[in-house]
């Protein structure tokens, strides 16, 4: 195999062991805005913004654009002579290799690498977001809720103190209990600690994925006296009477009904919606073929 796709396929194969080089400033493509490139990134972020800096030097920059709005400085991070789409895409058409923006442009593609992101999707959790609106509720992963978290830190009484570590995707998987542990310490300081029952929910089977440190949070954890159940996912809030109700992930269906004076939900993450991104059953379409003759590559 020899030629600019075979290249870009053994780059595709190959992305999580290149480094980017340094990027320069963009200043604007200096070729016409066209309707076809062969690769077309949909999303501005560190993710597409990398793939877009790795496929200019594989096909040249004439042959790349990626799609970014309310970019602000983020301009600056594109790669000089990539094509600037300045629209939001609205529809995926894979079929036809092509997307739809929101000012009412087709753009079609040899390859598409989709980068778009993830957002807050507390909306999954039966009782939420409405839910935030009733105090001893919080979130540090919004700014319309991360004060609320402080809020019934300091109102906090007696009784269960929940954490919660979701069923979805998350940008670090120790985020969830390093807010456990702060509140932990709060309560010690505060002299709270002996009327705090503190309870970790994860959907997850182990504490941490790697077992060294998974060993020195059991410690912590045995040390500090906190309850941990695993394979447990928060799917209802019922503020109005201080409950969160859990799905044993292990015998779905099951469920456990905690009443408490203090509840953190850890973030929920779904993907960007697009039309055409998702199945009927509202499923995230899966992974696109990759091979030399595929006219899409599939998500990042």
């Amino acid at each position: 195999l020899s030629g600019p796709r075979a290249q870009l396929f053994a780059c595709l194969l190959r992305l999580g062991t290149q480094q980017v080089s340094p990027l320069q400033l963009h200043t604007g493509a200096s070729h016409a805005a066209r309707n076809h490139y062969e690769v077309l990134v949909l999303g501005g972020g560190s993710g597409g913004i990398t793939m877009v800096a790795r496929m200019k030097r594989k096909v040249g920059a004439e042959n790349v654009a990626v799609t970014l709005v309310g970019a602000g400085a983020k301009q600056l991070v594109i790669p000089s002579g990539v094509e600037w789409i300045k629209a939001r895409v609205v529809e995926l058409n894979p079929d036809k290799s092509c997307i739809h923006t929101d000012n009412g442009k087709e753009i079609s593609y040899q390859y598409l690498i989709i980068a778009l992101g993830i957002q807050l999707d507390y909306e999954k959790i039966k009782g939420l977001p409405e839910g935030f609106a009733h105090p001893k509720i919080g979130s540090n992963y919004s700014v319309k809720t991360v004060e609320k978290t402080w809020k019934a830190l300091q109102d906090f009484k007696e009784g269960n103190a929940v954490f919660t570590f979701p069923n979805t995707p998350v940008e670090c998987a120790g985020a969830p209990q390093k807010i456990m542990y702060l509140s932990e310490a709060y309560f010690r300081e505060t002299g709270k600690r002996s009327k705090a029952n503190i309870i970790f929910n994860t959907s997850l089977g182990a504490i941490f994925g790697v077992k060294k440190y998974a060993d020195a949070l059991q410690e912590i954890i045995r040390e500090r006296n906190l309850t941990v159940n695993y394979k447990q996912n928060l799917i209802e809030v019922r503020a109005n009477k201080q409950e969160a109700v859990f799905e044993n992930l292990d015998k779905p269906g099951e469920t456990q009904v905690i009443s408490y004076e203090m509840l953190h939900q850890h973030e929920d993450l779904a993907p960007i919606p697009v039309k055409g991104f998702f199945m009927d059953n509202g499923d995230q379409i899966p992974p696109f073929p990759v091979t030399l003759n595929s006219h899409y590559v599939g998500s990042s």
